[in-house]
């Protein structure tokens, strides 16, 4: 695969934005350390797209004022530093709670002092049409922080940024502070009567509703990632029994199902066998290779809860989810092969009675794949020795088919079988 065409499908698969940008990406969200430090490596390319962003706008200024190619320059070193610092900061890991901390504050103020620095820089220039440009990124960089969900250091950084701004509104916005203001009263009552000072009024207000609705959100996330952290560890707890119970069940369940020689030989011709009946009855290919399948699951397959290595609780939790199904088919598997034992017993013994017969017939009915399991299973069973039979020709066997076994059936399923019964006598000499 050429090199574009994995960064096309990694972009519509969002690999990467999930690698760069996800707070949830390879992280156990119960570890508050792990949280942050995610949240960290977040942040970190964030701010390394906006010192593009920065780049980007005195490269728009610098056309129309060449002075500020210097400044230009300048950014890239100081980008470059606060960059490598986060970076030296944040690689330390999650273990290091207190570099972590420091990176956060460090993005936080680096954000808020940069968005100062070009709203500056924008209202002195030139260009100054581009002032509300630099008073947008004040908003941005408080938005960033905002990510943290934070409430201590959003509040704390929300009381610095009303006591900055309001000074900038008045030393950097309007210049309204002037040497001869305290001694002319004139000019003070000009001060709080102006148009600029009810605009300052306005973005104040305007900025404190906007850090207000960023504190109920972060407050809002907040609460609902401390209850998603609840739920989750009562869901480990309750999986860590679960785990332990169905062990215990499955073992207890399973232990007696030691599989011999005997049983892996029987168990390839009852697959084999299934197979051919299922396509006899029109089964659909794939549902044919179900049951062929689920025939010699309890061969094949064995449930195992301990000897995975997982990689996140996640993954733990969908592993647990599918030994367990897998637990499940094997139960009904061998319930099915221990209905089969059952079956014969009782017609050698002569114990079956009228509720024996009701409640196999209630238990298969509706249920083909198991019909045509259990069929296929009783021919092998009666084909082969056991403790309390002995093994019975083909003949003889179809003899008791008709007699005694047809009655549990499917009529459709029992014709099938019978009218076809050389070529399962066939499978059973050949294999």
């Amino acid at each position: 695969m050429k090199f574009t065409d994995k960064i096309k499908s990694k972009i519509k698969n969002n690999a990467l934005f999930d690698k760069y940008f996800s707070l949830e990406s390879g992280i156990d969200i119960t570890d508050d350390n792990q949280v942050l430090y995610r949240k960290n490596v977040v942040i970190k390319n964030i701010i390394f797209f906006s010192n593009i962003l920065y780049t980007l706008i005195f490269t728009i200024v610098s056309i129309s004022e060449p002075s500020n190619w210097l400044l230009t320059l300048i950014l890239f070193p100081v980008t470059f530093v606060v960059n490598l610092t986060l970076k030296n900061l944040i690689k330390k890991g999650p273990q290091d709670r207190m570099s972590q901390d420091i990176a956060m504050y460090v993005s936080c103020f680096y954000m808020f002092l940069s968005s100062v620095l070009i709203y500056i820089k924008l209202k002195f220039g030139q260009t100054e049409y581009l002032m509300e440009t630099g008073y947008i990124l004040l908003y941005y960089s408080l938005a960033i922080c905002a990510f943290y969900q934070d409430k201590k250091m959003l509040k704390n950084i929300s009381l610095w940024v009303v006591i900055l701004v309001t000074i900038l509104h008045f030393t950097v916005t309007y210049s309204l502070i002037e040497t001869d203001v305290a001694t002319d009263v004139s000019k003070i009552w000009m001060l709080f009567t102006g148009e600029a000072f009810k605009d300052i009024i306005i973005r104040t207000i305007l900025l404190i509703m906007f850090m207000l609705v960023l504190y109920i959100n972060v407050s809002m996330v907040n609460f609902m990632q401390d209850e998603r952290k609840k739920e989750l560890i009562k869901r480990r707890e309750v999986q860590e029994d679960f785990t332990k119970v169905v062990t215990e069940i499955f073992d207890v369940t399973l232990a007696n199902n030691d599989i011999t020689e005997d049983d892996k030989k029987e168990a390839i011709v009852l697959s084999t066998m299934v197979k051919k009946l299922a396509s006899l009855c029109n089964l659909k290919p794939e549902e044919a290779n179900e049951v062929y399948e689920f025939s010699k699951i309890h061969i094949e397959k064995k449930v195992d809860f301990n000897s995975k290595q997982f990689l996140n609780e996640d993954e733990k939790f969908e592993a647990l989810r599918n030994e367990t199904e897998l637990g499940s088919k094997l139960i009904a598997r061998i319930h099915l092969k221990r209905k089969c034992e059952e079956l014969v017993r009782s017609t050698f013994e002569a114990s079956t009675s009228p509720s024996f017969i009701d409640t196999v017939r209630q238990s298969l009915q509706g249920d083909n794949y198991s019909q045509i399991i259990l069929i296929c299973d009783l021919y092998v069973t009666m084909r082969s020795f056991k403790s309390y039979k002995r093994a019975y020709n083909h003949k003889i066997t179809m003899e008791y088919f008709d007699k005694y076994f047809k009655i549990y059936f499917d009529q459709d399923i029992f014709d099938r079988f019978m009218k076809f019964d050389t070529d399962f006598e066939q499978i059973y000499q050949e294999i």
